[in-house]
């Protein structure tokens, strides 16, 4: 259902940046989450990008719980790669119990996995994890650089004379990274884009 509110949210929009603050509020309104928070700290974008946390809060002793997301980001990455670390967190934070991270071993073991190459012979739950955080990025890129920015962007860089000139443009209009934004920027990011979010789930 969230999925459907973010997706819905964003089709028809055409003017960039999209703002990761708005996304929280569709998916609030499916009844993910009661709250959701970001925090920027004091942290080596090199050793640290980002997380989330999860957590209930009340307000009385027989008030009805509040669910909250907490995500945790590097201060120092660039805005670029803040919004799309953000967005991806995001996405996690809906993610299946079976696909987060709840240990100091868990988070060790995907640490490797995405440092490292995946394997095709190396299965368990780190391999798993650390496959939907990989996609989770490409399905950040697909919510926040929507259908229409997307056709517009195409049709711009296709008309320019400087092809990695308007690509930069591109970028620093959508405030995405500009290698994820040169990758979607073909024929073939449409159909892509539609098995990415259906990758995602319900």
């Amino acid at each position: 259902m969230y999925l459907k509110n973010l997706i819905n949210a964003v089709a028809s929009l055409d003017s960039m940046p999209i703002e990761v603050e708005e996304l929280t509020k569709h998916i609030i309104a499916a009844g993910c989450q009661d709250s959701i928070i970001f925090h920027p700290v004091d942290e080596d974008p090199g050793a640290f990008q980002g997380l989330f946390y999860q957590y209930t809060t009340h307000a009385g002793v027989y008030s009805t719980p509040d669910f909250v997301t907490l995500i945790v980001f590097s201060k120092h990455l660039p805005l670029e790669w803040q919004r799309l670390v953000c967005c991806k967190e995001l996405i996690h934070a809906c993610d299946s119990d079976v696909e987060r991270t709840n240990t100091a071993d868990e988070v060790e073991a995907l640490l490797e996995k995405v440092l490292g190459p995946l394997t095709s012979q190396d299965f368990g739950l780190a391999d798993l994890m650390a496959a939907k955080d990989k996609l989770a990025i490409y399905q950040a890129l697909a919510l926040l650089f929507p259908p229409e920015a997307w056709a517009q962007a195409l049709a711009y860089v296709k008309a320019a004379d400087d092809e990695a000139a308007a690509v930069e443009r591109v970028a620093r209009w959508a405030c995405i990274p500009k290698d994820l934004v040169a990758f979607a920027l073909t024929d073939d990011w449409p159909s892509l884009r539609t098995a990415l979010l259906d990758s995602w789930g319900e």
